[in-house]
This record gives C-alpha cells, structure tokens and sequence, in this order.
C-alpha cells in the first residue's frame, strides 16, 4: 500500500507540480548548495521542525530526543537569521521575519517528505552548523 501511494505522489507531482504548493513552498529533495546560506540553514532548521512536528505522537520518541531535535531547529533557525544579517546587510528584526516566514511556508512540504520517507535523507545532507567565533 505504501508503494502505491508513493507511486500516485510521484504521479500527481509530475503531473501538477506546481498545483499543490506555490513555487516558493516547493523545496528540493536534497537541500541546494546554490541557495543562499540563509535560506539553505533556513529550510534545514524547517526539515528538523516537520521531523519534531510529525511525530510529536509518536509513543516510540523519547522525550529526550525530541528536545535533541528542537535543539537542531533552534540552531539552524539562528544560523540562518546571522547568515542572513550578514549577507542581506539587514537588521536583526527583518532577519528574525525572513526566517520565519521560510520556515512556516515549508514546514508542510518536509511533513509530507516524511510521510513519504524522503526527509531523513535531506536532513543528512544539511550542512553542521558551526559555533559561533
């Protein structure tokens, strides 16, 4: 059965691609090192965030690793409001907006993506975020 639904997905999203979501709530299968820095730690921070938020009910999730998780959203959120501070040349306060807004409009799409068991892999391939100097 899930084959099948994963099948239809891949059906209906070659169809109608852009039906579904605008263009700026589609996200890439793997996170895109052309993206700005902002943006690339901004949708990580939104794929950790689906990762805690779809399985909040999840009996088998320790509590413990869903504060690990909220952890990793907090940190890729902050990085990409300082990257974003940095490289927009911005304040803090448009920078904290600009984040949130990515992270609210793409938290379904990577919801979906761990429905469909997709997210795992684009998480691996998010860049470590690094202390700050």
């Amino acid at each position: 059965m899930n084959r099948r639904l994963q099948a239809f997905a891949l059906v209906v999203g070659a169809l109608f691609p852009a039906v579904a979501q605008p263009a700026s709530a589609q996200v890439a299968a793997t996170p895109a090192a052309t993206a700005p820095r902002w943006e690339l730690f901004a949708s990580c921070a939104a794929a950790y965030r689906a990762n805690w938020q779809n399985r909040l009910s999840d009996p088998s999730r320790a509590p413990a690793m869903s504060a690990m998780i909220q952890d990793e959203v907090e940190q890729y959120k902050l990085a990409a409001i300082s990257y974003y501070e940095k490289d927009q040349k911005a304040p803090k306060d448009e920078a904290n907006r600009k984040v949130d807004v990515h992270l609210k409009v793409n938290v379904e799409q990577f919801i979906a993506m761990d429905k469909a068991g997709t997210l795992e892999a684009y998480i691996d391939k998010c860049p470590q975020v690094e202390e700050p100097n």
